[in-house]
């Protein structure tokens, strides 16, 4: 089997997906984007959910190679809310695709059927945001507010300009990830 089959889904998905939406879609119109058989689309995936699922786990994997300070131990609070609020960005400015459709994915998963292991995977995000969250607070770095407000806080803004930004080249960018890193930060710290 082609070793770079996977990949030539994975693309056709994408572009099936921003191009037609995720729910009208068919793996037929994979199959015919990617050139890959119907077969070869199953040996791969579970189908068009788990397509969408692998999608979202590279762009989550992407977001949290640029955001490695986040996870860092001995990160301050600031450090880490600012390196994931900055690999965030960097990350979207790099792969807008896969931001259009990570926020595409983020907005229906809630309620379709096909989409347990996504909502799962957004569901460990979250959890583990809210944990990381809970130890600043304790710890006096960040206020004591619900997640769900400090999350819309931190990340909302970020996301609203990502919504609407064009192609930035990569000096702009480190600057407007600065700058959205550092509001998240002023939005949230004690």
């Amino acid at each position: 089997m082609n070793p770079d089959r996977r990949r030539q889904i994975l693309d056709a998905a994408l572009a099936c997906f921003l191009e037609k939406g995720y729910a009208a879609t068919s793996v037929a119109d994979i199959r015919t984007r990617s050139g890959a058989s119907t077969g070869s689309i199953y040996h791969f995936f579970s189908g068009k959910g788990g397509l969408a699922e692998a999608l979202l786990r590279e762009a989550v994997s992407g977001w949290a190679s640029l955001s490695a300070a986040a996870l860092d131990p001995t990160a301050t609070a600031e450090q880490a809310l600012k390196a994931s609020v900055r690999g965030l960005m960097l990350w979207a400015f790099e792969h807008p695709a896969q931001f259009r459709f990570m926020e595409e994915v983020r907005s229906f998963a809630p309620a379709d059927p096909d989409f347990a292991a996504v909502r799962n995977l957004l569901d460990e995000g979250q959890a583990l945001g809210a944990a990381q969250y809970a130890r600043m607070t304790l710890d006096g770095a960040v206020r004591n507010l619900p997640f769900a407000i400090a999350h819309a806080l931190m990340l909302g803004p970020a996301y609203a300009y990502l919504r609407l930004a064009h192609a930035t080249p990569p000096d702009q960018a480190t600057r407007v990830a600065d700058l959205f890193a550092e509001a998240a930060w002023q939005a949230v710290r004690a």
